[in-house]
């Protein structure tokens, strides 16, 4: 998340302190501390920090003692983006005046932009106690706990965030994030706690429901009601999956079904099951180690409907790119590529020309397959950004795919040579050696990608390589590794695709 620290208020106030500073110390105007002060002070007005910081420098080796000069000294460093030197005078300064605001909160942005999130969370937490009602801190706090895996911590300082400013799009994606976390937390929980669980299939099928993949929700479903009978919600989730199939009738049915059942007993009993059909979703307890299955169930149920109440909230703000970026990146990671694109698009029309959105609209325009689209916006950054592994990876896998091996095989050599290649690119240069008539080359490059092989095919074109090579011994193996890989996927596909919408049984 990108936060553009301004200095205001907290800037003059801290700034103004070291003429207050030299002041009590009884030096004259032409002392140099004093026109070193007037300097920093004039630098930091200027928001020329990296002067600021030469000056605070100076003066803080002529008054080590003084933990105020230690704080101005950091501030500006970390201003002038210089975080590595600010930490340590903002840790001298922190430590020293347990109040301080700035000294916490720049301690604390310091080290979440050297990636130090576990050490930042300390800082950024006083720095919250110190001022309750300082965005930022809010905020950072938030990234904090959620890089170090505290993901109900964190929703609790989004949902601060939330209150303080509520057309603060940051604040609604943390939420979205950390209950989405939260829910994925509790189902591999109940994974690991009961794998046979009706509770376990249940979630599976919400998961599918939600991702539109009705048939195979529709099997869930079923199968859990196979183990859990006269479960009433079972009946509703199914007659909502013959709703968006167009099946009226059936989901009447299905409902009959269901009203036939007794309702939960809501007024004796205050259940986890009631407060979710109210809504009630932050009253559920969280899951736990000692959770039974239903307690992780409906914890995980809560979690995903404040995850998507939350997402509701991010799209209905008033547009933004910053709110359309966060739209993009929640559906990127729901792997809805083809949607984030289309925000991002949105994001671009707002502010044309600029070149972060430009890359990432090119790289979602590529995972969402619309290869018309990136393809030129491909070629140009491959030519623009020649230290960046991406673009001759992606150019070079779009070309391998169309057929245009001489193409790409230079640009996946070198994707190869540069720094963090893609996974993906040696099993594509293998691919482009081997339809080039170089075997012994896509040997190299194929046996480097088996490990990431699904459905066999790259160990079939490795079979084909050492079949050319004349290695047969290789190559039967290889055939052995892609029939059995081919087969578990034939079979799973044949799975799903016998997945069907039938009527109520």
């Amino acid at each position: 998340m990108s936060l553009s620290l301004r200095p205001a208020t907290v800037l003059r106030a801290l700034v103004s302190s070291v003429g207050v500073l030299c002041a009590a110390l009884g030096l004259s105007a032409q002392d140099s501390p004093n026109a070193l002060a007037e300097r920093a002070q004039r630098a930091m007005s200027e928001r020329k920090f990296s002067d600021a910081a030469l000056a605070y420098r100076k003066l803080a080796k002529s008054f080590p003692s003084e933990p105020t000069l230690q704080a101005n000294l950091g501030m500006a460093l970390h201003l002038s983006g210089r975080d590595q030197e600010a930490v340590v005078p903002l840790q001298r300064a922190a430590a020293a005046i347990k109040d301080s605001f700035p000294a916490h909160f720049f301690l604390g942005a310091s080290l979440t932009r050297l990636g130090r999130f576990e050490d930042a969370v300390q800082p950024l937490q006083r720095a919250a106690q110190i001022d309750p009602s300082h965005p930022f801190a809010k905020a950072l706090l938030g990234d904090a706990l959620e890089a170090v895996g505290r993901f109900a911590e964190a929703a609790d300082r989004w949902t601060e965030l939330q209150a303080l400013a509520p057309e603060n799009p940051y604040a609604h994606a943390g939420l979205v994030r950390s209950h989405e976390q939260l829910s994925a937390n509790a189902v591999e929980l109940l994974k690991d706690r009961d794998p046979e669980s009706p509770y376990l299939l249940r979630l599976l099928g919400h998961s599918r429901l939600m991702a539109s993949q009705y048939p195979s929700a529709l099997y869930l479903f079923r199968q859990a009601l196979e183990r859990a009978p006269g479960t009433r919600p079972l009946h509703e989730a199914i007659a909502r999956i013959y709703d968006r199939t167009d099946h009226p009738e059936w989901a009447e049915a299905e409902r009959r079904k269901g009203a036939s059942l007794p309702e939960p007993d809501c007024h004796s009993t205050d259940s986890a099951e009631c407060a979710f059909a109210d809504g009630r979703y932050q009253s559920i307890p969280p899951s736990s180690a000692e959770s039974s299955a239903g307690q992780i169930f409906w914890a995980a149920r809560s979690h995903a409907a404040q995850a998507s109440q939350a997402f509701d909230s991010l799209r209905s703000l008033p547009e933004s790119v910053d709110q359309l970026q966060l739209i993009a990146d929640i559906l990127a990671s729901q792997q809805r590529f083809s949607p984030a694109a289309d925000a991002c698009q949105r994001a671009l029309e707002i502010r044309a020309g600029d070149p972060n959105l430009e890359r990432e609209l090119a790289e979602l325009l590529f995972l969402a397959r619309r290869m018309d689209e990136a393809r030129p916006m491909l070629e140009r950054f491959e030519r623009t950004d020649s230290q960046d592994s991406r673009w001759p990876a992606m150019l070079g896998r779009l070309l391998t795919d169309e057929q245009e091996y001489d193409r790409a095989l230079p640009l996946l050599e070198r994707a190869l040579t540069l720094p963090n290649p893609p996974d993906s690119v040696p099993a594509d240069l293998g691919r482009a050696y081997l339809a080039l008539g170089k075997p012994a080359d896509a040997v190299e490059h194929l046996q480097a990608a088996v490990r990431r092989d699904a459905d066999g095919s790259i160990h079939y074109q490795l079979a084909q390589a050492y079949q050319r090579l004349g290695m047969r011994d290789e190559a039967r193996e290889a055939l052995t590794q892609y029939q059995a890989l081919e087969s578990r996927s034939r079979q799973e596909a044949a799975a799903s695709a016998a997945l069907e919408i039938t009527p109520p049984e």
